[in-house]
């Protein structure tokens, strides 16, 4: 199952046609789809999990009663999907309380299990690679997926405005252009959330990555 690739800062990316998206404070997760055998793994960004895993195991569920059916649906209807014999997607999991991808309540400081979500935010099919931003909105926005913050060209000036807090999220943003295999990507985090992170963690440089 394909892991999603690392995201790197906005310091080397072109400055062409993007789509940013709102980045959710959670952990990556992924599922892959057969044709054949309908939802058959999911994982972690680097390990599989089942239903029994104490932490990503109510994903699973919670995955199939929002999502397995429509996306499904799509993959076997929609002409661009047509043909599709495997695919993986990827969404954020996070509860309330989550920060920095962790969701244990005695390391948050809750006294309970927060409730869970699920965030759709890339699609990759399998051979051809990601679907353009462009394309995940138009056929998947529909979906509990990932908003779109600002559509145009990456710039010094929108970089800064991110960081300074003139948009309305938390983390920050993630910016794609291109599609298949020459998808780029690149992330802005604003200095609230790398703020939080420094009085949070003593090397909360590992998590500001």
């Amino acid at each position: 199952m394909k892991e999603y690739p690392h995201i790197s800062g906005p310091n080397k990316a072109p400055h062409l046609p993007m789509i940013a998206f709102y980045k959710y404070d959670g952990s990556n997760i992924r599922f892959e789809w057969n044709k054949k055998t309908g939802w058959c793994k999911a994982g972690t960004r680097h390990c599989l999990f089942d239903r029994t895993d104490p932490e990503y195991g109510c994903a699973i569920p919670l995955f199939m009663e929002r999502f397995g059916y429509e996306l499904e649906k799509i993959f076997l209807e929609n002409k661009v999907y047509r043909g599709t014999q495997q695919a993986t997607v990827y969404l954020e999991f996070f509860g309330p309380h989550s920060f920095a991808g962790q969701h244990d309540p005695a390391m948050l400081g809750v006294e309970s299990n927060d409730p869970k979500q699920l965030i759709l935010f890339d699609v990759n099919i399998h051979k051809k690679g990601f679907v353009s931003p462009r394309d995940f909105v138009r056929h998947f926005g529909h979906l509990h997926s990932a908003q779109v913050i600002y559509e145009g060209n990456l710039n010094d000036e929108f970089i800064w405005d991110v960081k300074t807090g003139k948009y309305p999220v938390w983390e920050g943003v993630v910016c794609k252009g291109g599609e298949g295999h020459k998808l780029w990507l690149c992330k802005i985090k604003t200095h609230a959330y790398l703020d939080a992170l420094k009085q949070k963690f003593q090397d909360w440089e590992k998590y500001g990555e």
